[in-house]
């Protein structure tokens, strides 16, 4: 028998995240996969689609979605995370295992895991440390929680990669993909930034041999065009995160300087990307799509 014959999964959230896991966890042997989005509203949003292409029943709420299910994702933008908490909640009156992969800082994490135990669920944080893709099911995730060790004896066999950060501290987990998300995303707003300057004085070649020089071992001309690619695909998402990084950040009692200024940054490269054709394409010619950033900024 395969590993997810008898389990029932519900998708809060169809976007990126909740389609690669959802497609994996049919590979799995998961037969009983429900999802619940906001976008259902529309018959041809991209989440619909994809319910449809990946045979998921397209639940009428979260509720709905949850009350078929062993175990809950919840795989929503950073910024909608307790709203889907809170709108889940009715559903998890039976005991319902939560996994909350949603990018948010500790703080964030705590108020979700109060709503839904509050509700009767079982909650798990879970910090995805790398980008879902190409692993999938299979990208390394730090655990939370006191149903962790649950959570693995269903995740484990179905390919997920996770192990338990802390059993007693919800948020500890998330500290550690927050703190990170800090450089992450801040080179990434570097990059851009450096990138479109030193394209205006034509010196981004020397640029990046300086950076060579700098950091041996990187290859800064593939690692520049790669994060350029991602911010401009995923800015909005990435700067909806950073806002709960800023959250971790002040927490901590440091004022968030950077962290806001990426914010900012990431914001910025995400709307230039909704006016591009490719804005994830890295193996464009790095001075085309510099030169097309520059005309869209009206500085071309």
């Amino acid at each position: 028998m395969t590993p997810g014959a008898n389990l029932s999964v519900a998708l809060i959230g169809l976007g990126e995240v909740g389609q690669a896991l959802a497609a994996d966890l049919r590979k799995a042997g998961v037969k009983a996969i429900s999802a619940f989005d906001i976008a259902f509203a529309k018959a041809d949003s991209q989440q619909s689609m994809a319910a449809k292409a990946l045979d998921i029943a397209m639940a009428a709420s979260a509720p709905d979605a949850a009350r078929r299910a062993t175990l809950a994702i919840s795989a929503v933008t950073a910024g909608s995370a307790l709203d889907a908490a809170r709108a889940t909640a009715p559903g998890l009156a039976g005991g319902t295992m939560f996994l909350d992969v949603n990018s948010v800082s500790p703080r964030t994490k705590q108020e979700a895991a109060s709503i839904v135990e509050q509700a009767g669920g079982r909650y798990v944080e879970a910090a995805v440390m790398s980008p879902i893709h190409p692993k999938g099911i299979g990208t390394p995730i730090l655990l939370g929680g006191q149903h962790a060790p649950a959570f693995l004896e269903i995740g484990t066999p179905l390919g997920f990669d996770a192990r338990i950060y802390s059993l007693e501290r919800i948020g500890a987990a998330s500290s550690v993909k927050m703190c990170r998300s800090v450089m992450v995303k801040g080179i990434e707003s570097l990059v851009a930034e450096c990138l479109l300057a030193s394209h205006h004085y034509g010196v981004t070649h020397d640029v990046l041999a300086s950076l060579k020089d700098m950091f041996p071992g990187q290859d800064w001309d593939k690692t520049s065009r790669y994060m350029l690619s991602r911010t401009l695909h995923h800015g909005r998402r990435r700067s909806e995160e950073m806002v709960e990084v800023a959250k971790t950040v002040a927490d901590s009692g440091i004022e968030p300087t950077m962290s806001e200024a990426i914010v900012k940054r990431q914001a910025w490269a995400g709307e230039l990307g909704t006016r591009m054709a490719a804005p994830g394409d890295d193996k464009e010619d790095r001075t085309q799509r510099l030169d097309e950033l520059r005309r869209l900024l009206g500085i071309g």
